[in-house]
């Protein structure tokens, strides 16, 4: 499913098994089926020509045909999958012969002629629709669309190129820092490079900056140029335009014969020997620079090229060094800020202090957001209603603004260039509240629930999403948010979460209500952009409600809400619409809705299509038995609510789940689950024999963490002896046991195919389990207690292959026994680990030349005066310099040391790679 095409990726391989499927149809439907099948296919291809038109290029007729053409996929799908969900018949016929199997055979006769009578109605009403919207195809002449001619419009970045440098605000800090590269008089430059990206979201001043060096550096090289590349380059002229800028007397007339080849032939010659400054501003692809840098490849030592790209992934395919632009700082938003309406820093208003914070809270740093909404209120009177009323309704209420519009014009280009299953992703975020963390493993498995993940070879749908949503990122649309905890049980993911510029929100919920693809109800009462388009039938698929009972009861009176796919609700649920109208849902997500209780939930047994379950933040301790009606469910995600909660004996009947997740949860005790085959997540299960004699049934399990409360004399023997029923499957293994001590003998083997294990328990040995045998072991955390770490130790944590988290914790610290431990340089040790976390009293660890060749992250906890004490050395010498490929180190001193905080600071400074220091001491 995606925007372009409605629900058709996802209904059409459900119409060919209905056909061939064991759904005991007749020939006659069967063949009726096909029909719709061919028709559909038609309709799709049509849409997918309609997709590749801009929307704003497109004819109005067309979108309506399009909107309705993708309306009418969800209206069948919605039906397919009913019938699917129910048309299963059982077959009698291996039933004894006897009366009550004769009455079986009856009723089941019986069911199958009324099911095939009902398909064959809703069949027949399904293609007298479909016909319509075809004639109406041909009438609209859809088959040979084109876009709508307009008039190019000037390129609003142009402003950029030419902006005065005494207007440029915040600028200093990254041009001084690149500049320094550029010239190669940082130490960063040993590893010298002559390419440089510029990376960052829209609007960000990459432009602007990269104008601003060439301005600045040109002195320094023998010539300059700046091209724009745009989406849809044309190589050729962005080549005659380098020439012209070379050498405007010889090339300002170039023959239009010439051909690319020619062209490049021309600039290198003229490059030949010389030091060229070249900015290439605005790449959105890898194979526009492939054609490029052939031109820039030859004999002309000492230039350098300037990139900038919204695109992280295509900086990668560049090459060189990449320079992620950040924000600016508070202090240089308001500078920006006054300059742009007050023109000047000193002489404002007192009292639009407060108002002037909000906005720039909502600018987040971006400076075209930061001079867009300074321009609008350069017009407004100065009072502080004033510009809180246009903070309030900035994004909504100035459309049609100029100003507005050369920054959507900026924005819609990041989201023009999306391919089709992306926008349709981004688009789905325009249901989330401004500012909110969303965490990825959400964002994915709902896409999973409405289809808009289409299956790539033999990848899982799950790696699939995790690829969107780093694509999002990679293009700045979307900012990766990281757990700050890097000391932690686990400490900081990769990326766990995501957060949306506001001006980004602003735009897709526009483009979103446009498409009358999500329809948000916002605290306030209104509904967010609404489209006469999609109002003039009222039909809703996805609802969103923003902590607000005054919108639930609109909604309540005047909305139509069987066709909702998505209902997602953030915070006070005082009023929401009953579950009971919901037929068709397949996401529901009910977060810090903490007004909800027991009786809310007591529909969800009729949510039959429902794949994705969150209920976050709910004051509830029991899920209702009726739960187990949700024969489609998959994902069932209870984190975040606040107390332990009960599962229902129906909890077992949900075939189809492949993940339960939360905080605590607790199975009963007469629960059978050896029957739901397809379940492979357990997070948060609360620990007892019953359980885990049920779990260890669970052949597909992958994931599983419990939690253990009990910390008696026993604790660890009950908990080895629950491990050892875990089941040969399990990749990830995760023990909540506080306070329970592990001894020698604890566990003697993990399942082989372990990638992670986590534990907050203490062991009193080395476990004797670690080893070259767990050779998919990535991520281990684990905490020593009362031991010496010795070098046959870490000789086993160096063999393992796999390993690239490595988080271990030693308390208290045995002083007189703990030896210095080198790391040598050797490629056969820690050849995976990029990721090293040490929580010691003592610096126990000592780096080589050539140690750890891939790690990238280091964070360290332990106490500087108390190792050199321990050592009898003075030199704070730990030997980061040698870890060839270090990117960033965090350091916790636990006592005030200012002599090693100062040898630490320059050991990095002096690192090769320059990685990013964050020191602090208690």
């Amino acid at each position: 499913m995606n925007i372009a095409t409605g629900a058709m990726n996802t209904l059409l391989p459900k119409l060919a098994e209905l056909v061939v499927g064991e759904y005991k149809l007749h020939k006659g439907v069967k063949g009726e089926i096909k029909e719709l099948e061919q028709e559909m296919n038609c309709i799709t291809a049509a849409l997918h020509k309609v997709s590749e038109v801009p929307a704003d290029h497109l004819d109005e007729q067309v979108k309506i045909w399009a909107g309705d053409a993708r309306e009418l996929s969800y209206d069948i799908e919605d039906a397919v999958d009913t019938f699917m969900l129910r048309g299963k018949g059982h077959d009698h016929a291996n039933v004894p012969f006897s009366l009550k199997g004769l009455i079986g055979r009856a009723t089941n006769l019986y069911r199958r002629a009324k099911t095939n009578h009902k398909i064959h109605s809703v069949i027949k009403d399904i293609m007298h629709q479909a016909e319509k919207i075809s004639q109406r195809r041909d009438r609209c002449k859809v088959d040979n669309i084109a876009a709508r001619p307009t008039l190019e419009p000037v390129d609003p970045r142009l402003e950029a190129t030419y902006r005065k440098a005494s207007e440029l605000v915040g600028i200093s800090g990254p041009k001084n820092e690149l500049a320094l590269r550029i010239l190669g008089q940082d130490c960063w430059l040993r590893q010298q490079t002559n390419i440089i990206s510029i990376v960052g979201f829209g609007g960000l001043g990459k432009t602007t900056l990269a104008n601003s060096l060439l301005q600045d550096l040109k002195s320094k090289f023998d010539c300059q140029f700046f091209v724009s590349v745009s989406i849809n380059p044309d190589i050729k002229k962005i080549f005659k335009n380098i020439l012209v800028q070379l050498d405007e007397e010889s090339y300002s007339n170039i023959d239009e014969a010439w051909e690319i080849k020619l062209l490049i032939d021309k600039i290198v010659g003229f490059l030949k020997n010389k030091s060229c400054l070249c900015v290439i501003d605005d790449l959105w692809k890898g194979s526009p620079w492939d054609t490029i840098k052939l031109a820039l490849q030859g004999d002309n030592p000492g230039s350098k090229i300037i990139i900038t790209t919204r695109n992280k992934a295509v900086a990668e395919h560049v090459g060189g060094d990449i320079y992620e632009l950040k924000p600016l700082s508070n202090d240089d938003s308001r500078e920006l800020f006054y300059k742009r309406v007050f023109n000047s820093v000193d002489d404002y208003p007192a009292d639009l202090s407060n108002a002037t914070s909000k906005i720039l809270k909502k600018c987040s740093g971006v400076p075209l957001a930061i001079i867009t909404t300074a321009s609008l209120l350069a017009t407004k009177p100065r009072c502080s209603e004033e510009w809180e009323k246009a903070n309030n309704s900035f994004g909504y209420g100035f459309e049609n603004s100029p100003h507005v519009e050369k920054m959507n014009i900026i924005l819609r280009l990041s989201y023009n260039d999306l391919p089709v299953h992306l926008k349709t992703c981004l688009l789905s975020l325009a249901k989330y509240p401004d500012d909110k963390v969303i965490r990825k493993d959400v964002l994915v498995w709902s896409w999973i629930a409405e289809g808009f993940i289409a299956p790539e070879g033999r990848s899982s749908l799950e790696d699939i999403g995790a690829g969107y949503f780093n694509e999002l990122v990679n293009r700045s649309l979307i900012q990766p948010v990281n757990e700050k905890n890097l000391f932690g049980t686990l400490g900081e993911r990769e990326v766990y979460a995501c957060q949306i510029h506001d001006t980004v929100l602003e735009l897709i919920t526009k483009l979103s209500a446009e498409e009358g693809f999500v329809t948000t109800w916002l605290s306030g009462g209104e509904q967010a952009c609404a489209s006469s388009l999609h109002q003039r039938d009222q039909i809703i698929r996805r609802l969103s409600i923003h902590n607000s009972s005054n919108t639930n009861a609109s909604i309540n009176e005047n909305k139509e809400l069987s066709k909702v796919r998505s209902l997602d609700v953030f915070g006070c649920a005082e009023l929401m619409p009953a579950l009971s109208r919901f037929r068709a849902l397949r996401v529901l997500q009910l977060e810090n809705c903490s007004d909800l209780d027991q009786n809310n939930l007591n529909d969800l047994g009729n949510l039959y299509l429902l794949r994705f379950l969150r209920l976050q933040g709910l004051n509830v301790t029991e899920l209702p038995e009726s739960i187990g009606k949700l024969e489609s469910l998959e994902t069932l995600d209870i984190r975040g609510c606040h107390k332990v909660i009960m599962l229902p004996l129906s909890f077992a009947e949900l075939r189809k789940l492949v993940r339960l997740l939360s905080t605590r949860v607790e199975l009963p005790d007469c629960v059978v689950l050896e029957n739901m085959k397809s379940l492979q997540e357990l997070v948060g299960i609360r620990h007892t024999m019953h359980a885990m004699a049920e779990i260890c049934k669970l052949r597909e399990l992958k994931v599983l963490e419990l939690a253990f409360e009990s910390t008696g004399k026993y604790s660890s023997k009950l908990i080895s002896t629950c491990l050892q029923m875990c089941p040969s499957s399990l990749q990830v293994l995760v023990l909540v046991t506080p306070g329970v001590f592990y001894p020698r003998d604890f566990m003697a083997q993990f399942p082989l195919d372990l990638r992670t294990f986590m534990c907050t328990g203490f062991f009193l040995a080395f476990p004797r389990w670690i080893d070259t045998s767990l050779a998919c072991l990535t991520i281990l955390s684990i905490t020593l207690f009362g031991v010496s770490v010795q070098p046959e130790h870490l000789d086993k944590l160096a063999g393992l292959p796999s390993l690239r988290f490595l988080r271990l914790r030693v308390e208290p610290v045995q002083q007189d026994t703990q030896e210095k431990l080198v790391i040598p340089s050797s490629a056969s040790a820690f050849p995976c680990l990029t990721d090293l976390r040490i929580l010691c009293a003592l610096m126990f660890l000592k780096f080589q030349p050539g140690a750890m060749q891939k790690l990238q992250r280091l964070c360290l906890n332990f106490n500087a005066r108390l190792t050199n004490e321990h050592s009898r050395t003075n030199d704070f010498d730990y030997g980061f310099e040698n870890l060839p490929s270090l990117r960033q180190v965090v350091i916790h001193l636990t006592a005030k040391c200012p002599e090693a905080q100062d040898a630490i600071r320059k050991t990095i400074d002096d690192h090769p790679n320059h990685p990013s220091l964050d020191l602090s001491s208690r």
